[in-house]
């Protein structure tokens, strides 16, 4: 085959039609956005949706019911994250009430950038963690999807490496589609390191459509929607 127009041509032969004299012009469609007018309705959905990818999820509105919702996920036991150090590893800074939960249920957190002046002693440090804890940039309702920037004080292995991932999300940070997301986003203007989109547990599964759960990150993910 020497060149394009050749390779067109016999294409074209034996498709029984004739040879394209030039491309065809293109048709714009015009796609409707998903799009929800109610905040409140978002949170659901959003919620909805994560749930229905394996996460676990709960919309929270005041300390107490945020108190309450890491005791029935995580148990009581302060042995439970005093025993093994580090058991919490979190990014540098947490929504408000993520902070004032931790601190009223006096489960010790290590801070990622505080972990260790060497980025690989952190990711050995972050491995070894029961649980990891984040905010989020933004929430994606039809998908039920976090989306988080790094950074140095916000690292990716918080959410990747240890087996378990807690994300805390403001409800105002949900947005209705990616499309929106991506919208922001650029506004940013220089884009961050890396951005992580994740929607449930990590998730793989051969050519025989053996699924596995946990192979490349968390094997169990929660999500707290903050609803002021």
């Amino acid at each position: 085959m020497t060149n394009t127009n050749e390779f067109i041509r016999q294409l074209a032969s034996k498709l029984g039609r004739s040879t394209p004299t030039q491309p065809p012009v293109p048709v714009k469609i015009d796609v409707p956005q998903y799009r929800l007018s109610d905040s409140k309705q978002r949170a659901s959905i959003f919620l909805n949706n994560w749930q229905a990818l394996g996460g676990k999820g709960a919309i929270v509105k005041s300390l107490e019911d945020t108190v309450m919702c890491l005791r029935e996920w995580f148990g009581d036991d302060q042995a439970t994250w005093s025993n093994k150090q580090p058991a919490i590893v979190a990014w540098d800074m947490l929504p408000t009430v993520a902070e004032f939960a931790f601190a009223a249920l006096e489960w010790p957190l290590l801070r990622y950038s505080q972990a260790a002046q060497n980025p690989r002693d952190r990711y050995s440090l972050a491995a070894q963690a029961e649980l990891g804890v984040t905010g989020a940039d933004w929430g994606i309702a039809l998908s039920g999807t976090i989306v988080t920037n790094s950074s140095p004080q916000r690292g990716r292995a918080v959410s990747l490496l240890p087996p378990r991932h807690l994300t805390f999300i403001e409800a105002s940070k949900l947005r209705n589609n990616l499309f929106e997301v991506l919208e922001e986003l650029s506004a940013l203007g220089l884009p961050p390191s890396a951005i992580e989109m994740i929607s449930g547990p990590s998730r793989t599964s051969d050519i025989e459509m053996d699924l596995s759960i946990g192979v490349h990150g968390p094997i169990e993910v929660y999500v707290v929607v903050i609803q002021s």
